[in-house]
């Protein structure tokens, strides 16, 4: 049986800042993912302002990739604009969109610069915790069997691992978020946007010279557009492209189901859990990955005191979290279970509710900082 002092289950953006943060504390650190090869992953994230604060740290950043964000409009077919600027909240930017490839590329360079941090290519198929140990048994890329002990597992991914768990909190949305890569045919800068179509929320992030679309739609229309790349356009446009000139489409279109899912505690005994491990939320609002980049940084400032780890300080990480993690759970599930409810008396609550942010910039100004920084 081998040992480690810490172990972090996953090798995308959470699971290697994490180790970042330790190896610049000196601790022995070993990430263990089933490969860190991203170049396949076409998949673009959106990060705040203070997420680009958390990867700066640790030399994470990587500005000559990202496409900035400087204002989101917020609407409702013809019922209300609100629109978030950078400036009103005293920032040079709200966020920033990046390719996934291109940040974990960026990410395990710099963990490869560390040489108190261990890669290990494995599949980790069950992991058990007790007051001795974390046992992590997994299986490396030519079949062996390793069994691993660690004073500390850190789960930065793992859902599947964790799907039994039955204290976990589950709702199925019954819906799917479309992703596409499209091309505007008006030029509109630096915005994103959502909109509440009434068929499901659509965001739009702009990154290089084309916009990322998601769209949460019902699983049956999902099918259609799935095989009908023509249909998606012609939708995007009537529920709100043909306003910025019209939509083409730029390669192919993908779904994934959409799913609330968080764990009753991040703490267990030697088992940590962050990131996607702790919770996963509607994309609506594109929280998913700041969520988790601001776990990293409270479990860092919650280990770095001391070489040794310190479990009465750890024992404060789920009462640190969980605020923020509540806050924006509930804010998402409203959007999605509530905002874009059918019906006419929902269809003006929405509307009044967009005109009224519009018209009291400092609620929607104390929003977009939330969101941004998250709930203390």
């Amino acid at each position: 049986m081998l040992h480690q002092k810490i172990i972090i289950a996953g090798g995308g953006p959470v699971g290697l800042t994490l180790a970042l943060y330790l190896a610049k504390q000196n601790k022995k650190v070993m990430v263990v993912d089933q490969k860190f090869d991203y170049h396949q992953d076409g998949r673009v994230l959106a990060l705040s302002y203070a997420s680009m604060q958390v990867l700066a740290r640790v030399n994470g950043w990587l500005s000559a990739r990202v496409s900035p964000i400087r204002c989101v409009q917020i609407s409702h077919a013809g019922l209300g604009i609100s629109n978030i600027r950078a400036e009103s909240v005293g920032l040079p930017e709200l966020g920033y969109t990046i390719a996934y490839s291109d940040l974990c590329e960026h990410l395990l360079n710099q963990v490869k610069s560390y040489p108190n941090i261990q890669l290990l290519n494995a599949t980790i198929n069950n992991v058990n915790d007790s007051s001795g140990y974390a046992v992590v048994n997994c299986t490396d890329l030519t079949g062996n069997s390793l069994t691993y002990t660690s004073e500390l597992l850190i789960m930065a991914e793992g859902g599947k691992l964790l799907a039994a768990d039955k204290k976990r909190i589950e709702h199925d949305y019954q819906q799917k978020a479309v992703i596409a890569k499209i091309k505007l045919k008006a030029p509109v800068g630096d915005g994103a946007f959502e909109r509440f179509t009434g068929i499901g929320p659509l965001v739009l992030l702009p990154h290089d010279s084309y916009y990322v679309v998601v769209w949460a739609l019902d699983n049956e229309l999902v099918e259609k557009v799935l095989i009908d790349n023509d249909l998606f356009i012609k939708m995007l446009d009537e529920h709100y492209t043909s306003r910025l000139g019209g939509a083409s489409l730029s390669g192919s279109i993908s779904s994934f189901p959409l799913k609330l899912t968080q764990a009753q505690t991040r703490l267990k005994k030697r088992l940590i859990l962050l990131g996607n491990s702790a919770q996963t939320v509607h994309p609506i609002s594109a929280q998913g990955l700041n969520l988790g980049l601001r776990d990293v940084a409270t479990l860092a400032h919650l280990l770095e005191a001391s070489q040794e780890i310190d479990f009465d300080r750890i024992a404060r990480f789920d009462e640190f979290r969980s605020n923020d993690a509540n806050s924006v759970i509930g804010f998402t599930h409203f959007l999605a279970s509530f905002v874009e409810k059918p019906g006419q008396l929902f269809q003006h609550l929405r509307g009044a509710g967009i005109i009224g942010l519009s018209n009291l910039p400092f609620i929607q100004n104390k929003i977009a900082k939330r969101l941004i920084y998250g709930s203390k």
